[in-house]
C-alpha cells in the first residue's frame, strides 16, 4: 500500500476508535471509491493482459498516489455539484454536510490540488 493511502486508512481506523461518525462515513465512502476505481482497472487489465496471473493483477490494479489523488478530486467535485440543487431546495442541512465532507476531504489533497 501507497503513503497516502496508509495514511487514509490509518485515519479511517482512528475515526473507528474515537467514535468521529462523521468522519467515518467520509472515509469509508473514499476507500469504497478506491475500492471501485481498483476493481474498474483490473477489468480492463483482465481485457489487455488476459494471461496476466491473479497476483500479477492485483498488484498490477493498485492505485498509485496520483490516481488516489484524482478519485478524491473527483469525490469534492461531485460534492461541489450537489451543492446548488439542495440550496435551491433550501436544504441547508444538506448542504452544511456535503461542505463538511469536502472539508475533510481536501485534507488528503496535496497543497497545491486545493480549489
Amino acid at each position: 500500500m501507497n503513503g497516502l493511502r496508509e495514511k487514509i486508512q490509518q485515519d479511517l481506523i482512528s475515526a473507528l476508535k474515537e467514535k468521529r461518525e462523521f468522519d467515518l462515513s467520509v472515509l469509508r465512502m473514499l476507500a469504497a471509491a478506491f475500492q471501485n476505481k481498483e476493481k474498474e482497472k483490473r477489468f480492463n487489465l483482465t481485457k489487455e493482459k488476459p494471461d496476466l496471473k491473479e497476483e500479477e493483477l492485483i498488484q498490477q490494479s493498485q492505485l498509485s498516489d496520483e490516481e488516489i489523488v484524482k478519485v478524491i478530486s473527483s469525490e469534492i467535485k461531485k460534492r461541489r455539484k450537489t451543492i446548488p440543487d439542495y440550496e435551491r431546495g433550501r436544504r441547508q442541512d444538506l448542504v452544511d454536510k456535503e461542505q463538511k465532507e469536502i472539508e475533510i476531504l481536501n485534507e488528503y489533497l496535496p497543497e497545491e490540488t486545493h480549489d
